[in-house]
């Protein structure tokens, strides 16, 4: 049974999102894309991705009718996939360990040079997230592949902003020397 997200991803503590509840099918259509780069971002196997996935709409269609909408719903989903990554995590851990990002988690296009790039971008990128903490990961992964903004990411996580911009900085640091030791130079 996965860990439901905590009363602040129910949108109870910030009155700056207010819009109307969607139904769960809705949810469902508009975000399953997002609760899935996240989970396998976050580090879930691909051999329990789908399963981490109904474990986040499970708990989505429990807490629907709590959500008072004073978050986004991505905000809001993004808090519950957050808890279910961890768990899921928490369980390979006992098992050995988690496995790298997959090269082929975005859309790959037909052209193989362009496959063999997305491929190593991909392996650099997760050998950089391979050495960050949970909580730091957890902050770039939002920020960066789903968009979120700082607050939007403290309320998901349910941390406090300034540690969500101290993270942001410390990741932006660690990433400007990762890139450095690894021959890379300065981001474009």
């Amino acid at each position: 049974m996965p860990e439901t997200a905590p009363s602040s991803a129910l949108g109870h503590e910030s009155g700056a999102h207010a819009c109307a509840a969607p139904s769960f099918d809705r949810l469902y259509d508009d975000y399953f894309d997002s609760v899935w780069r996240t989970l396998k971002a976050l580090g879930v196997q691909a051999a329990t991705l789908d399963d981490a996935v109904q474990d986040v709409f499970l708990a989505v269609h429990r807490q629907l009718p709590k959500f008072e909408a004073r978050s986004s719903p991505k905000t809001w989903l993004c808090g519950i996939a957050c808890h279910v990554a961890a768990n899921y995590r928490r369980r390979e851990r006992r098992k050995g360990g988690l496995l790298p990002l997959d090269p082929a988690m975005p859309m790959l296009g037909p052209n193989p040079h362009d496959k063999l790039e997305q491929t190593r971008a991909w392996s650099f990128i997760n050998a950089f997230l391979a050495g960050l903490d949970t909580g730091k990961r957890t902050v770039y992964v939002l920020s960066r592949f789903e968009g979120l903004n700082a607050p939007e990411i403290a309320e998901a996580v349910a941390i406090p902003l300034n540690t969500v911009y101290s993270r942001i900085h410390a990741v932006e640091i660690e990433f400007t020397r990762f890139l450095s030791a690894h021959g890379q130079g300065d981001l474009p």
